[in-house]
């Protein structure tokens, strides 16, 4: 006889395990936690995890001799451009 926990999810009363409070967890055999588990009686207390079968991704790579792509550099920023900064981060007053 296999015995499942289970935890009662509300006050019933059985003629087979009698009262049974909310929270409550007993250890039923299984035909019976199944029958209460239908009722809404009781949860499970430790389910059997679904078993998830992850694919691998895999991207297809070509066998060819392509070559990297080519990122242009970034644009060189002129130092009049730029603002200077106080330690605070307000902008510094120039005299232009």
């Amino acid at each position: 006889m296999e015995l499942i926990e289970v935890i009662a999810k509300s006050h019933f009363e059985d003629t087979r395990i009698g009262a049974v409070s909310r929270k409550q967890r007993l250890r039923i055999p299984k035909e019976l936690a199944e029958f209460l588990v239908n009722l809404d009686l009781v949860g499970y207390a430790n389910p059997t995890p679904a078993v998830v079968k992850v694919t691998p991704q895999i991207e297809a790579t070509d066998a060819g001799g392509d070559e990297p792509p080519l990122w242009s550099p970034p644009a060189q920023v002129s130092q009049k451009e730029t603002a200077t900064l106080f330690k605070r981060g307000r902008r510094k007053k120039t005299d232009e």
